[in-house]
């Protein structure tokens, strides 16, 4: 299954931060039309690290909280918080530092990568 990027978030107007899209509190019937449940689950305890997504990502948190700070905008006012309810996509090649301040699980999917040949 690929997703359609540009429904995602219809006809709701997301967040957008940088880049990163936001949802809070998706419907259910949202949830289900993206086959959310169907998406691997990640799970982490606190902790901090870099990352670069190498794919547009997107995830719906279930549980927890985590702080996000994007490439170089380090002030303390654009550091995203995400938590359980929020469903987020993220494009590729964004650079970030993820700081999981509560046990966090959460569903993914990473658009699948396209080879050249």
């Amino acid at each position: 299954m690929e997703l359609n990027y540009d429904s995602i978030f219809a006809p709701a107007i997301p967040i957008d931060i940088h880049g990163m899209k936001i949802l809070r509190q998706p419907s259910d019937a949202k949830l289900a039309e993206l086959g959310v449940a169907s998406w691997p689950i990640w799970e982490s305890v606190p902790r901090k690290f870099p990352w670069k997504f190498k794919n547009t990502e997107t995830m719906y948190f279930l549980e927890g909280k985590v702080k996000v700070t994007i490439g170089e905008h380090h002030k303390e006012e654009e550091i995203i918080e995400l938590m359980a309810g929020d469903l987020v996509v993220i494009p590729k090649d964004m650079k970030v530092v993820v700081d999981v301040t509560e046990d966090v699980k959460k569903h993914y999917y990473r658009a699948p990568e396209i080879v050249k040949s």
